[in-house]
């Protein structure tokens, strides 16, 4: 019976110890969490008035407390778009936290590491491009490939460009985002001929997104590649710059064997320019299986021969749909006239 009684109260004293060990922990937590405010309120201040020049001296990151930091520091750069203040940031961030980050890049949780690169590419941390550059020749996975190339863009453009005459798993849209990150198109148009296709693809499709008429000649050179994706996307730039004059460049475009969308892209061009002349390269396509071919031919159609072209169409053209839908644009047209 005493052996019980014994068990029971051991029992209960290792309850209690415990219970007093969670109360303990707890408001050791909670101390420490206090601190960790105090600290970064502190650091919020001094972080301030470094940017603002009210102080020389850097402010002084504690070991254990780089989360905090970096979130002050997201905070300030998404707040300010001042370039002085943000040089003091960058300059900051260089001196005090370039070898956290070197940590941060080699973690074995990968969240940790695509952090780690998200706040290299908002803080242009260059000093670890070298080591971002080795990071790529290791066996990391593709999305975290794509995201090293991101950054560098960021941060070393020069590098960026070497991964993007290489890496020919990139996909169209992660090319569009890594490329996207340039502010000056130009240092991607002089290696354009070393790029890989998606790369190439996604150059073409900012110029496009961007209106860079600067690199018309480029696009212009473009649209007789030999790959099929180049020459819609350098289309679609010419297109959309609006510069070209020469309206016979599309004709290559107004064949059977093009795919429907250089047809349309042709045909939209076509629309633009209005040349009565193009008349025979646009009626053969009012009669196209696309509907999107089939309408961005009328609209050249109307735009290049006017009502008396669509009346002809209503009534000669051999395709019975061909006629309806003339019939039915002149009707359309003819009531806004009226109106």
């Amino acid at each position: 019976m005493n052996w019980i009684l014994s068990f029971i109260f051991i029992l209960i004293l290792l309850q209690v110890g415990a219970l007093i060990y969670l109360v303990v922990q707890k408001q050791q937590r909670a101390n420490q969490e206090q601190s960790r405010q105090q600290w970064q309120m502190q650091f919020r201040e001094d972080l301030y008035t470094f940017a603002m020049g009210e102080r020389t001296d850097m402010p002084f990151v504690k070991k254990g407390y780089e989360d905090l930091v970096e979130l002050e520091l997201f905070a300030f750069t998404n707040l300010t778009a001042t370039e002085s203040y943000l040089e003091r940031i960058h300059q900051f961030v260089e001196i005090s936290l370039s070898a956290y980050y070197d940590k941060q890049i080699e973690h074995r949780r990968i969240d940790r590491r695509l952090n780690a690169y998200e706040a290299i590419a908002q803080f242009r941390l260059q000093s670890v491009a070298d080591h971002l550059q080795r990071r790529l020749a290791e066996n990391v996975v593709k999305e975290e490939r794509d995201v090293i190339i991101r950054t560098l863009v960021s941060i070393s453009p020069r590098y960026a460009i070497a991964a993007a005459k290489t890496d020919q798993d990139m996909s169209f849209f992660g090319a569009v985002l890594a490329v996207g990150r340039s502010h000056d198109l130009s240092i991607w148009v002089d290696e354009f001929e070393g790029l890989t296709r998606p790369f190439q693809m996604a150059l073409l499709q900012l110029i496009h997104d961007r209106d860079e008429t600067q690199y018309l000649e480029l696009v212009r050179s473009k649209t007789t590649d030999e790959h099929p994706e180049i020459r819609k996307r350098a289309l679609r730039a010419l297109t959309r710059i609006g510069l070209e004059e020469d309206w016979t460049l599309y004709v290559p475009y107004l064949q059977e064997e093009t795919s429907w969308v250089e047809q349309m892209l042709a045909l939209r061009f076509l629309e633009n320019v209005g040349r009565q002349e193009a008349l025979l390269s646009i009626l053969p396509f009012v009669s196209s299986r696309s509907w999107w071919v089939r309408t961005a031919a009328f609209d050249a159609l109307l735009a290049c021969g006017g009502l008396q072209q669509l009346a002809i169409v209503a009534k000669t053209h051999p395709d019975r749909y061909a006629k309806q839908k003339a019939t039915e644009r002149l009707a359309k047209e003819m009531k806004q006239h009226v109106i």
